[in-house]
């Protein structure tokens, strides 16, 4: 990734690409944007952990904001491979930064 990280445009991003492309007719546009807003809002209430520059920057920053305790973990390495164990997560990436999501949220 060349741009710098920016959470906000990730996970507009993700919400966009979840609604699919907007609807030709009125009527659907305004369901398109409600659909589009839920997605967002659900990424922005804990569904995306973090953001960062790639996986190990993004646990970094998960660290560092309180959403996730790598104490038990001797390095983020270590802590990336616990994460990816527990298979609740996914890895998106976009223009704007890799998001590290929660499946079970």
């Amino acid at each position: 990734m060349t741009a710098p990280v920016h959470e906000a445009r990730a996970l507009a991003y993700l919400a966009r690409r979840k609604a699919g492309p907007p609807p030709a007719d009125a009527e659907g546009r305004a369901a398109w944007r409600e659909e589009m807003r839920a997605a967002h809002d659900d990424y922005r209430a804990g569904r995306a952990m973090a953001v960062g520059v790639d996986q190990i920057d993004t646990i970094r920053r998960a660290v560092r904001s309180g959403r996730y305790d790598a104490r038990d973990h001797q390095s983020l390495a270590e802590a990336l491979v616990a994460v990816e164990h527990g298979c609740i997560t996914r890895w998106r990436t976009t223009p704007y930064g890799v998001v590290w999501i929660d499946t079970e949220f």
